[in-house]
């Protein structure tokens, strides 16, 4: 069973099989196989260039695969946005080293923080 796929095989295989078709059979095909051809050929290719390289290709992924992408990266970049101004402002607010050092140093008398 672990046999190596030979390419001139398989072609004299489909030669052999689509002899065998009637003449309808092969124009409907035939059809079939320009129709996909001409929408293949409308079809825009989308190149993503990285480090200014135009060389990355993504026409081969699937368009909603790559639509997911990019909102998931857009997701990605604004949850990293909103939790890093989000630590920006509430940084500040809880930083408690300066009335520790206060205490420590008994610049600050302890009986000012028990109730």
């Amino acid at each position: 069973m672990n046999r190596q796929l030979n390419l001139e095989q398989v072609r004299q295989l489909l030669s052999r099989s689509a002899s065998q078709l009637d003449e309808a059979t092969l124009t409907r095909l035939r059809q079939a196989r320009a129709h996909a051809l001409q929408r293949h050929a409308e079809q825009p290719v989308h190149t993503l260039a990285l480090s200014g390289q135009g060389r990355h290709t993504h026409a081969s992924a699937p368009a909603g695969h790559r639509r997911l992408l990019l909102w998931m990266a857009a997701l990605l970049l604004a949850v990293g946005i909103l939790s890093s101004i989000t630590y920006w402002y509430q940084a500040p607010a809880n930083d408690t080293s300066d009335v520790d050092i206060a205490i420590l140093t008994d610049d600050l008398p302890l009986q000012v923080y028990v109730d």
